[in-house]
């Protein structure tokens, strides 16, 4: 009887040995697995968005311009100066027209807009308001043999029209810009010509 205990007692200590022994192996894999869920779902870290590479088509228009309708060499009835800079992490350019000289002495307008790039519809964007209640929503694709096209809608006085900017590079520092409505048949017809030359240049 007195082995029998002995030896019972030898048994219920390695019995109890066994029972933490797996005890804690089972704590141990616990941990590793919840471990490897806690790994899981934390995000991995995103990398900082970058400006599009086709803003550089938008490069030509940065420094500030000095522009007159109609376009040179017709005498000037309007003036005014134009400033387009990079803004807002690179993403858009700014522009700032304020207006110099009004035809037939009329108010003095300003407007401000938006220029970049929607790599959804895959168009150059532009967006501008003018200090008169007037605004412009137009795209484009590119430049073309010197030529870059805007097409879209102005509000004026509460209707919509159509309407489309052809700006025409004569230089790296001089371009003609000519706005065009459709008459009753759909035809793009001219309305007005304006010419920009830069007078100053602001880096990228």
């Amino acid at each position: 009887m007195q082995l029998f205990g002995i030896l019972s007692q030898a048994y219920a200590t390695q019995l109890k040995q066994l029972y933490l022994l797996r005890s804690l192996m089972i704590g141990l894999a616990f941990s590793l697995s919840t471990l490897n869920c806690v790994a899981m779902a934390q995000p991995k870290k995103s990398q900082p968005s970058q400006p599009p590479s086709e803003l550089s088509s938008l490069e030509y228009f940065q420094g500030t311009w000095r522009c007159q309708q109609p376009a040179k060499p017709k005498s000037p009835s309007g003036v005014f100066t134009w400033t387009v800079k990079k803004d807002l992490n690179d993403f858009w350019y700014l522009g700032n027209a304020e207006e110099i000289q009004s035809p037939n002495d009329g108010q003095l307008i300003n407007s401000r807009e938006f220029l970049g790039y929607n790599p959804a519809a895959q168009k150059l964007v532009r967006s501008v308001v003018v200090g008169n209640g007037n605004s412009y929503n137009l795209t484009a694709s590119d430049w073309q043999d010197g030529k870059l096209v805007w097409e879209g809608t102005i509000v004026r006085m509460g209707q919509s029209t159509p309407l489309r900017q052809e700006i025409i590079q004569d230089s790296q520092d001089k371009f003609t810009a000519i706005y065009l409505i459709p008459d009753d048949g759909g035809k793009w017809q001219p309305v007005v010509n304006e010419t920009c030359d830069r007078t100053e240049q602001t880096g990228s």
